[in-house]
């Protein structure tokens, strides 16, 4: 009799854990995604929903699309789409969960990783008043030497140099 029951036993337990899946067990409904800025303090969205100011550890719910945004007044806002990644762990439940495992991973979305689970914003680039000239000094050294070769092309089709230019007589 004891034989009987400890099979039974053992067939209740293999079955209970054949119902869950693996990664479900393992990784849980939700994953931390952790955002970051360069100037810390810049303005966190997820999905349009604010989420404060940066560095931001946000337990998001796995299997998911998200769009990052940090913001900043003054600065140009960065953005990420952050998608989800199918976890080693969907492999497991072929080998040990079975069908009914890796139904449960994909619905509850513990089969799916953040990719990337990190964002760092580093473009966040401060923009001045009058946003057609870029804050950047090398840009700015950009214009001014696009803007003298422009010069330089009008003088040289009226076959004058920047040094002959007639007087106004």
């Amino acid at each position: 009799m004891n034989g009987p029951r400890c099979v039974l036993a053992i067939g209740i337990v293999v079955a209970g854990w054949m119902a869950t899946g693996c990664a479900t067990v393992a990784n849980g409904p939700n994953q931390d995604l952790t955002v970051t800025s360069q100037p810390e303090a810049l303005c966190v969205k997820i999905n349009g929903d604010s989420y404060g100011a940066t560095p931001v550890v946000a337990s998001l719910p796995r299997g998911k699309t998200y769009v990052v945004e940090v913001a900043k007044d003054r600065y140009h806002p960065y953005q990420l789409t952050v998608v989800p990644t199918a976890s080693g762990m969907i492999w497991g439940n072929l080998l040990f969960g079975g069908l009914i495992g890796m139904a449960v991973d994909s619905t509850s979305g513990a089969g799916y990783n953040h990719s990337p689970d990190r964002v760092h914003a580093y473009f966040a680039v401060p923009i001045q008043e009058d946003s057609l000239r870029p804050v950047c000094p090398e840009s700015i050294l950009v214009l001014e030497a696009r803007r003298k070769a422009a010069e330089k092309i009008v003088y040289m089709k009226s076959g004058l140099t920047p040094y002959d230019q007639p007087m106004g007589h």
